[in-house]
Order: structure tokens, then C-alpha cells, then sequence
């Protein structure tokens, strides 16, 4: 005797539609619009009222002159009238700048051809670049965490960090160096995954030749090095982790002598994509010096080595009077530090004050003295490649700072400030998912979250001393917390 079906009434349309509520937590909740929002509160924080001061503030005094002599334009209109300037227009189709490549003043042009060449002019395309700095670091953050929540953290703390926050509204090189470079690894993460798609398990492990997103890293790199010597750390960087990885990659798949299998057939697609893709990359920035002077390399030969003779023989201390060169001077150890902000712009007068200083976020840079060993902890402790990518990017940036002789500033260190956050939202997301035993409960949670709002905190207070605002000698002293900051 069979037993009739139970009839299944459907659902209530009411049951089965999300309520208003998580609709609206649900749509929040994705990756694009973790990214779209960081990147619009980057840009407005960058472009607002970025045409203030309406002077030139620092090296702005060579850059953005500089832009506006590869443009084409009249002495008057860049205002080249010292016989300096009118010299090394001359002689260099340049100013002063003529000692890093062009590739950071033509961006800067760009902005100039754009919007004119007053102060928001020569400073547009770096709150450009700054704002898809952001962007591109909340794009790293999603690969390597996958969840919208530390995208948008991350991508908030770079908005809010003060050293990019000012290098983004002045037209000099250093964010542009930090764009390519935190481009290049993005590139280079895509890469990882790209492959690690070709590889399954118990295969023969795959070694194309021509791999688009590690070219298109080598491209990125290449630009940062065109924009300042500098880049060449990310480099140094991108080999470091490409190797690991082959090596980790074939061991995994249960290839025998898995470093020497990668030495054998990832040597020369590195050296092509990592050496000669830059080398590339930085000759064509060089085009508007050729059109100028034409083909005449030996001339850009000769130009490349009296660069270098420039850095070499830029020293500290001045041989004459036996003093510092620069009042601002801060060795690589002292940035993490924040031991010695550089004043860019100072007007004072009846107890209101305007300034200008290139300073860190304390919570971000102190917090990277507890958040960087931490990650090295967890690389070697978890054996985490997510951990070990934060911990070499950071150490490929930065170390090799220390051995550099030559006067160096704090702004340096803007190309490795979106890596000092990385290594934040790495111990963040760990410090607010770790558990008692036995409980389900998050005790350190609000404790993460604490540090986030520290970090946009500061970044309000700090903001007027960032944006030449106007302040009071007392509210100026709040801020100038140690006698180095002032």
C-alpha cells in the first residue's frame, strides 16, 4: 500500500526575500564596494581644497617646474628666472630635477597640461596617483585576506595615513614610486594565483615562458625606477618572492630537488620580465630627452653617470662649514620611528600659524613596531605565504635604506608605508579572530577596532599641521608632541 506524497508548500515570498536590513548588509558586504568606497574617501580627502597653499612648498620648486619645461612652455609660464633654472633648462631641458628620471615629472606634466600650471595644476596627478594607491592596496588586501571587511580596513588606514596623505596633495616623485611598486606586487600576487591555477597536484608543474601578470609587474616596476632610482627595491622584492614561490610550488607538487628545478627554468623568465621589461621600461621614459636632443647615446649615457656621480657624492655633512646639509635629515632607522618630520611649507603671524609637515601616523608606524615582528612570527610559526609576502615586501622597501650613505629624508619612506598597513590588518584580523578556549567569544576584538578608529583619530587631529590650516601657537604645541617635530 503506498502512502501519498506530503504535499511541500512553498515558501512565503516574505520568507524567502532578505529583509531590508541584510539586503543592505549583503550588498555592503562585497569586495567592490569595499574598494569603491575607500577610493572615494581617499579622493576627497586628496583633492580637497588641494590648491592650497597656492605657493610652491618644498621640492615642489623643481618638479613642478620641471613638468611645465617637458610641456614646451615659456619661461615665464613655468617661472624659470633664476640663471640656474634658465641653465639647466638649457643644458638639460630640465631644472635641478635633472638628477632623477622623468618619468614622475611627466606625470606631474600631465596634470599641468590638464589643469593649468598653478598650484592644483602641478599637484593633481598625485592626489591621483595617491587615491589609486588606495585603491590598488585594498585590491592586495582582498587577494590575500578575501573578505571585504579587512579590503575596506586596510584601504581606509592608507587613506588615512598621513605621510601618503601629504605626499599625494605636493607635486613631488615619491608617491608616484609608491604607486608602481605596491602595483608591481598586486601584478605579482595575480601572477601567483594565475599559475597556481595551472598547476594541480600530482602534474607536471607547469614553467610557461610568457606569463601576462608577472610582464605586467616587470612594466610596473620598470615605471617606478623611471620615476626615482629607488624603485629598484621592489625589484629586489619581486625576485625574492617569485623564487619562493617556484621553490614552494614544485615542492608541493613532489618535483625532486625542487631549488635547483627552479633555478633551471625560472632564471632567465625573472631576469627577462624582472631586468630587462624594466630596463625597457626605463629607456622609453627617456623619449621626451631624445625627441629633445636626439638619438645621441653616448649624450644619455653620459647623463645616466653623472646621476649617479650626483648621488654618490651627496654627502651629509657639509665639507665647509662641518655641518648638516639639511636641517630635516632623518637616517632609515628613525623613520619607523617618526623621530624627524620634514616641514614643507611654515607662514606665521599675530599667533596663527600655517604648516605643512610630512609626518606618519603614530598609531601606523608605532603599531608596525608590534605588527611587523608579529608577522614574522607567523610566517615562521604557521608557515603562512600571506604572512611571508607582508614580511619581504616590507624587507626589500626598507632594509636596504640602511646601507645607503647618502643625505636621506622621511619621505623616503613613502613607497613603504602601504606595507607597513599591510602588516597592521595581518595582525588586526588575527588579534579580533582569536578565541578563548572553549568560547566562542572575540575578547580582543574591540581592541582592533579601537586601533582603527585611533588611526582615523590621528589623522584628524594631525590634519591641520598636513594641510597648512590655520592654527594657533597653543594648538600648534598639542601637536608637536616631541622637540624633533617641530
Amino acid at each position: 500500500m503506498q502512502t501519498p506524497a506530503t504535499k511541500i508548500e512553498p515558501a512565503a515570498p516574505w520568507l524567502a526575500r532578505p529583509s531590508g536590513l541584510e539586503a543592505v548588509r549583503r550588498f555592503i558586504n562585497r569586495p567592490v564596494v569595499a574598494v569603491v568606497a575607500v577610493g572615494l574617501i581617499a579622493s576627497i580627502l586628496r583633492f580637497a581644497n588641494l590648491g592650497a597653499p597656492p605657493t610652491r612648498v618644498f621640492d615642489e620648486i623643481y618638479y613642478s617646474k620641471s613638468a611645465c619645461i617637458y610641456l614646451g612652455y615659456s619661461n615665464a609660464r613655468c617661472d624659470t628666472t633664476s640663471s640656474d633654472e634658465k641653465f639647466w633648462r638649457t643644458d638639460k631641458n630640465d631644472t635641478g630635477a635633472w638628477v632623477h628620471p622623468p618619468l614622475g615629472k611627466w606625470a606631474i606634466a600631465l596634470g599641468e597640461l590638464t589643469f593649468g600650471t598653478d598650484a592644483f595644476g602641478w599637484r593633481a596627478s598625485s592626489a591621483a596617483f595617491g587615491t589609486a594607491t588606495v585603491i590598488v592596496l585594498a585590491l592586495i588586501v582582498q587577494l590575500l585576506f578575501g573578505s571585504p571587511v579587512w579590503t575596506f580596513t586596510g584601504g581606509l588606514l592608507l587613506a588615512t595615513e598621513s605621510l601618503s596623505f601629504v605626499q599625494s596633495r605636493v607635486a613631488m616623485l615619491d608617491v608616484f614610486v609608491a604607486f608602481w611598486i605596491v602595483l608591481g606586487f598586486l601584478f605579482l600576487l595575480l601572477d601567483r594565483k594565475w599559475i597556481e591555477r595551472r598547476t594541480p597536484a600530482s602534474v607536471r608543474v607547469p614553467s610557461p615562458l610568457l606569463r601576462p601578470w608577472r610582464i605586467a609587474s616587470g612594466v610596473a616596476f620598470g615605471a617606478a625606477i623611471a620615476t626615482k632610482w629607488s624603485g629598484v627595491t621592489g625589484i629586489l622584492g619581486a625576485v625574492v618572492l617569485s623564487l619562493m614561490w617556484e621553490v614552494l610550488r614544485r615542492k608541493r607538487a613532489g618535483v625532486s630537488h625542487p631549488v635547483w628545478r627552479t633555478i633551471q627554468w625560472e632564471s632567465f623568465p625573472i631576469a627577462l620580465f624582472f631586468l630587462a621589461v624594466p630596463a625597457v621600461i626605463y629607456v622609453a621614459s627617456y623619449l621626451g630627452w631624445f625627441l629633445h636632443f636626439g638619438i645621441h647615446v653616448g649624450d644619455w649615457l653620459r647623463l645616466q653617470g653623472a646621476m649617479a656621480s650626483y648621488h654618490e657624492h651627496l654627502h651629509t655633512i657639509d665639507p665647509e662649514t662641518r655641518k648638516p646639509i639639511h636641517p630635516y635629515l632623518a637616517q632609515a632607522w628613525k623613520w619607523i620611528l617618526l623621530w624627524r618630520p620634514v616641514l614643507y611649507y611654515a607662514r606665521y603671524g599675530d599667533d596663527v600659524r600655517r604648516v605643512i609637515y610630512a609626518n606618519g601616523n603614530p598609531a601606523i608606524f608605532w603599531g608596525s613596531l608590534v605588527a611587523i615582528p608579529y608577522v614574522a612570527y607567523a610566517w615562521w610559526r604557521k608557515r603562512d605565504w600571506v604572512a611571508g609576502f607582508v614580511v619581504v615586501t616590507i624587507a626589500a622597501l626598507y632594509l636596504p635604506w640602511f646601507l645607503v650613505s647618502r643625505p636621506q629624508f622621511f619621505f623616503y619612506a613613502t613607497p613603504v608605508v602601504p606595507f607597513f598597513v599591510l602588516a597592521c590588518v595581518y595582525a588586526l584580523r588575527d588579534l579580533s579572530e582569536a578565541h578563548i578556549a572553549g568560547s566562542r567569544s572575540r575578547p580582543w576584538l574591540p581592541l582592533a577596532v579601537g586601533f582603527v578608529v585611533a588611526c582615523v583619530g590621528l589623522f584628524l587631529w594631525f590634519w591641520p599641521a598636513l594641510t597648512g590650516s590655520p592654527l594657533s601657537g597653543y594648538a600648534f604645541s598639542l601637536r608637536a608632541w616631541f622637540p624633533s617635530w617641530t
